[in-house]
């Protein structure tokens, strides 16, 4: 999730799915949305030239505009910023404890582990969507010990800036990315 979705929650939703896909086929089913969406159009030339270093498709996709009905079925929210994550819980209240911002999560998986490793914490959750959502309630415990200043767990926004602004953009999200995805393959 993020404002015109055709910089960052492109970029995220393409290389998450992707990276999940490698590890675990078929289980996920990653999208992204705007809050004030740049419907139809295609990702941004800047985060392009980061999919395509990764080997990542982005042919498909057309940004869509954040609505109620497509946050009824989620299970998890990634927004991209605080401000974000506030107006996906203005339209859905009940995702609370399921939206989190992509640099949040990532942080607090790590707390998380710090305190007991994510093995114990899982034990006997077969499934990934029994691990998520598990995962999901664990880490809104985590976040209420840990509170931080909101804007370490801002992703850097590239709209309309030159190509350095999609590079620091990318690699905030690809640090992020690599830690949701190594949970996952830990299972």
């Amino acid at each position: 999730m993020c404002t015109g979705n055709i910089c960052r929650s492109p970029y995220v939703h393409l290389l998450l799915g992707d990276r999940l896909e490698a590890v675990r086929p078929g289980a996920f089913d990653v999208s992204s949305a705007g809050v004030y969406a740049l419907v139809g159009q295609g990702v941004d030339a800047g985060s392009v030239a980061h999919l395509g270093r990764h080997g990542v498709a982005h042919g498909d996709f057309a940004a869509r505009q954040l609505s109620e009905p497509i946050l009824q079925p989620v299970d998890l929210v990634l927004a991209m910023s605080t401000e974000h994550r506030k107006q996906v819980l203005s339209y859905t209240p009940r995702l609370v404890r399921r939206t989190f911002t992509l640099k949040e999560m990532a942080r607090l998986i790590d707390a998380a582990k710090a305190a007991q490793p994510w093995a114990d914490r899982l034990a006997g959750l077969g499934t990934p969507e029994e691990r998520w959502a598990e995962i999901s309630r664990q880490l809104a415990v985590q976040r209420q010990r840990s509170r931080v200043e909101a804007e370490i767990d801002d992703l850097a926004d590239p709209y309309r800036q030159p190509q350095e602004a999609f590079d620091l953009m990318a690699r905030e999200a690809d640090a992020a990315v690599d830690r949701i995805v190594a949970l996952e393959a830990s299972f």
